[in-house]
């Protein structure tokens, strides 16, 4: 897997175009090197419907790096390991005299696989076909370096079965790389194990054997492909470098309703107009973050990982657990994408323990609330104090919200900011058979009342609320938290002058930097009484300069931020900016650069307001 960068994402909200269907990841080449896109904007939405139906996907990385369980020769690697191979600069001839013997597959593993991701309420499955390593799962004419010559079995083939016998979605990953085949893009620009060069390499050669692959797994043989997941795209290697018109052409004669990602391009974009008319991939696909506001305009789907690593490793011990799982899934969901869900199976392709917990834990969610997730849209809110929402049209043409409540209000009462149309009825999913619970508008605020005191689901209760028409929420504000405090986060900023968002990504938390004198970043929030409330702010500053100045304003209140060096820009810490008083009502919180004369690297991140004390 690698990172896939977000800059591209927001300039295709600005470019807008119905013809555009994925994040547009090409570069200055010309434009002869991309697919023109002359399929209609209503074929498309019917060949995406049943995956944004289905919203849950569940990724399996599995392959003969799992026999590796994360160490070679002794020394052990964190995260990745599925690339232990090029990490750990093993030529390919003693990577295959090494694994080969290793890998010995279970009886019926990809059984398992299937009922997990069912029972998880996931309604499709992707699995690595070949990964980076080269090792393909097809009995493939093109290679022995593939499980039918080294085990008898061909793994594709058990694999595609168990997932159709549960009625999921099959998507095959094939990576554009390859390790082990001699021509494959090596050395300057590639990625590929150190030592290797193109000397004596013919890409023209492994462009024909990446093809000829493609088409095994495509072609029928293993009957309907549903998803075809490549990655990915480097420098120049990309688009035609892999011959991408040609692959495209070949798949979608194989598969015409498959769905095919974005990664055949690199992330680098042009703004011109004429961008708009070519074809760049069906779905976007953000890498272990899920985008603050997601993604205007695209269809895309956040792959993440259970425990840092995507293949197997017996060292990575620290798994998200059901409730932070429970909260990605709606989180993306809620902003408008899918959920892809990694699991990495154990050398012999059984899953461990844990993992079979979280798919259960997850599942067992699902059950009450999966009503909540298939078939809905983004949510009508901004952003929730709370939680998360989601929205769908009901069979009679009745508008519903659903509202996903991670934090139960331990007073059976919840407000709905910004919420200005009045439910039809308000139900709590779950609750004695969907309960009718009850609604009042006091000062034009919605408050859902009588809720019980504990929640149904610890990790995310649901209340659904039915509207005979859209429903008309108000302009974002940002709102208190149940326990009466503020998290600001970067994407609720409005910035001005010498500042720029930078959304989170692989590795990197979302952040306000480039800043320069006069710089600006603006919250909007609502109070519900006036307090006083101690600032804490996050910060990662890599070199200080002596002119550099930030404060923080509300009205004529004014906090100073005491800056301090923290080791680098990705290293954060979080430092008190003393207190500051909130007027009652609607109120306009502002960050400032005063000085910023030297160019040194300053990100700012998440503000935190806690109350210390109230007015009334």
């Amino acid at each position: 897997m690698k990172k896939i960068g977000l800059g591209i994402i927001f300039l295709l909200g600005i470019m807008g175009s119905q013809l555009i269907h994925a994040d547009p990841a090409v570069s200055s080449e010309k434009h002869s090197d991309y697919i023109l896109n002359t399929e209609l904007p209503q074929d498309f939405r019917e060949r995406m419907a049943w995956w944004k139906e289905a919203r849950f996907g569940i990724f399996v990385h599995w392959g003969l790096y799992s026999s590796a369980e994360g160490e070679w020769d002794g020394e052990v690697y964190t995260g990745g390991v599925e690339w232990i191979q090029k990490r750990a600069g093993v030529s390919p001839d003693v990577y295959e005299k090494t694994m080969l013997p290793k890998f010995k597959p279970a009886p019926d593993f990809a059984s398992q696989w299937a009922r997990l991701a069912k029972q998880a309420g996931a309604g499709y499955v992707v699995f690595t076909s070949k990964h980076h390593e080269g090792f393909s799962m097809n009995d493939s004419s093109q290679t022995t370096f593939d499980a039918k010559d080294v085990t008898g079995r061909d793994l594709h083939k058990e694999i595609v079965e168990a997932i159709r016998r549960e009625n999921l979605g099959v998507g095959v990953y094939h990576s554009l790389w390859d390790w082990h085949h001699p021509d494959a893009p090596a050395g300057e620009g590639a990625t590929s194990v150190k030592g290797l060069t193109m000397e004596g390499r013919e890409l023209s050669r492994y462009v024909k054997y990446l093809h000829a692959q493609v088409n095994e797994v495509t072609d029928g043989r293993y009957g309907p492909v549903d998803i075809l997941w490549l990655d990915y795209s480097k420098n120049q290697f990309q688009g035609e470098a892999w011959g991408a018109k040609e692959l495209v052409a070949l798949v979608r004669k194989n598969q015409p309703s498959i769905l095919i990602n974005n990664r055949l391009w690199n992330n680098e974009v042009k703004s011109q107009d004429e961008y708009k008319k070519y074809w760049l991939g069906d779905f976007s696909t953000p890498e272990q973050h899920i985008p603050a506001t997601g993604i205007k305009g695209i269809d895309w789907e956040t792959c993440d990982t259970l425990n840092g690593t995507w293949g197997w490793s017996k060292h990575a011990k620290v798994f998200k657990t059901s409730t932070e799982l429970v909260h990605r899934l709606v989180d993306a969901v809620s902003k408008g994408g899918n959920y892809l869900l990694n699991i990495g199976p154990l050398p012999d392709g059984t899953v461990d323990p844990v993992t079979v917990q979280r798919m259960s834990d997850l599942g067992k969610w699902m059950q009450i609330n999966g009503e909540a997730i298939y078939n809905t849209t983004a949510s009508p809110f901004t952003k929730l104090p709370w939680g998360r929402a989601t929205s769908k049209i009901m069979g009679d043409g009745t508008h519903r919200i659903y509202l996903h409540v991670f934090d139960w209000p331990e007073n059976g009462q919840l407000f709905v900011p910004g919420l200005e149309s009045f439910p039809l009825r308000s139900l709590l999913v779950g609750g004695n058979v969907n309960q009718i619970i009850y609604t009042q508008n006091e000062n034009g605020k919605m408050i859902i009342k009588g809720l019980p005191k504990s929640p149904i689901h610890s990790a995310a209760t649901v209340i659904a609320l039915d509207f005979s028409e859209k429903p008309t929420v108000a302009p974002y504000r940002v709102y208190s938290s149940t326990d009466g405090s503020f998290t600001l986060e970067p994407a609720d900023a409005v910035v001005e002058g010498k500042v720029s968002f930078k959304d989170h990504g692989l590795g990197r938390r979302s952040r306000l930097e480039g800043w320069g004198e006069k710089g600006k970043a603006s919250y909007l929030l609502q109070l519900e009484e006036a307090a006083t409330y101690d600032l804490e702010i996050s910060i990662a500053v890599n070199k200080l300069g002596a002119s550099d100045s930030f404060f923080i304003t509300v009205g004529d209140e004014k906090a100073t931020i005491p800056l301090e060096k923290t080791g680098g820009n990705k290293k954060w810490k979080t430092i008190s900016c003393g207190s500051i008083r909130l007027p009652k009502g609607a109120t306009v919180l502002q960050l400032h650069c005063a000085e910023k004369m030297e160019k040194k690297p300053v990100a700012l991140s998440t503000i935190t307001l806690k109350s210390v004390s109230s007015d009334e």
